[in-house]
């Protein structure tokens, strides 16, 4: 069903769409620029696709994406 929302909220989501192509391609960047940290060894050796933060930029992405 339809829920009713707020002018407020729906001046929100509007700002949401708004910047969501923005806030992909920042996530996806910032993603890709940590991937290459971690993969030079600067900061050690481990595999960032463990990491909770890699795990739910690549959700985002993905939901974003497909």
């Amino acid at each position: 069903g339809h829920k009713n929302i707020t002018p407020e909220e729906a001046e929100a989501n509007a700002k949401l769409i708004a910047a969501a192509p923005d806030l992909l391609e920042a996530l996806q960047f910032f993603l890709d620029k940590y991937i290459e940290f971690v993969e030079s060894g600067d900061a050690g050796f481990w595999n960032p696709e463990t990491d909770a933060e890699v795990i739910k930029a690549r959700a985002a992405i993905k939901k974003a994406t497909e």
